[in-house]
């Protein structure tokens, strides 16, 4: 029995002195001048709106002095607000190491396409539907999408949750937009052959390819699959024949049909 109270009392004063050692350690770190300011910037699409020098000067400007300083809780507060500040960011991971530097492992979002509102405003929205800017340093080979948007940027924005545009019929034109402009995106063969989408006023859509051969009448976002891939056998088997020109509209709005007109 007294065995066991020494035993229980051996743990508890190792506990002690550990959570001591700790507490001094955390309050010696924040004590410490910062050695380096590191960031790091990914972009799975290789279109990078900024780069780590962009990042490290805006923080030194807002702050005036990182490395050499205390980095005290309400300075990294400061850093991580500035950085998810920024609208081309995805995900920033910001943080203090061992050593006592500072890191900022930043991800830049991935553009889905460029649109164009009715305003001729134009703002890129990403892979998850979120609006973002455009870049004064950098252009992204995207998608253009324009015709009957009202849409306005607005950071912070999904388009899939806008609902439909007050000049549209259909209520879900934007979100099915979306639908649309991913499938396209995540299909090597379309990505690299359509490159644009026009909205109708009737929440429709038209497509152009690349080659500007002719109007690709897709009709609404509905049996997305379906028609691209009526689509794809018409070009493998049909069009290669009369060629790519012979004729200017191509509908995919009926079932198992592709009707050409000139």
């Amino acid at each position: 029995m007294i065995r066991n109270i020494i035993n229980i009392s051996g743990v508890s004063l190792v506990l002690v002195i550990l959570g001591m050692l700790l507490s001094f350690s955390v309050s010696n770190n924040l004590q410490t001048a910062c050695t380096n300011f590191e960031v790091s910037v990914s972009s799975r699409s290789g279109n990078y709106f900024m780069y780590p020098d962009d990042f490290r000067e805006m923080v030194i400007k807002h702050l005036d002095k990182i490395e050499g300083s205390n980095l005290k809780p309400e300075k990294l507060q400061v850093v991580h607000g500035l950085i998810h500040d920024v609208p081309f960011v995805e995900q920033a991971n910001i943080y203090r190491t061992i050593n006592n530097e500072l890191r900022a492992d930043i991800r830049l979002r991935d553009p889905l396409m460029r649109l164009v509102n009715r305003h001729d405003r134009s703002y890129y929205v990403d892979t998850r539907g979120y609006m973002f800017p455009l870049s004064g340093t950098h252009t992204a080979r995207v998608m253009i999408v324009s015709g009957h948007v009202e849409a306005a940027y607005e950071a912070g924005k999904n388009i899939r949750t806008l609902g439909g545009e007050k000049d549209q019929k259909r209520p879900d034109a934007m979100h099915d937009l979306f639908l649309l402009a991913t499938y396209i995106h995540d299909d090597p063969f379309w990505r690299a052959f359509i490159d644009h989408i026009t909205v109708l006023e009737n929440g429709k859509f038209e497509m152009i390819p690349k080659n500007g051969a002719h109007i690709i009448e897709f009709g609404y976002a509905d049996n997305i699959a379906e028609k691209f891939n009526k689509l794809r056998f018409f070009y493998i088997n049909g069009l290669p024949e009369i060629g790519w020109h012979y004729y200017n509209r191509i509908n995919l709005e009926f079932n198992q049909q592709v009707i050409c007109s000139k």
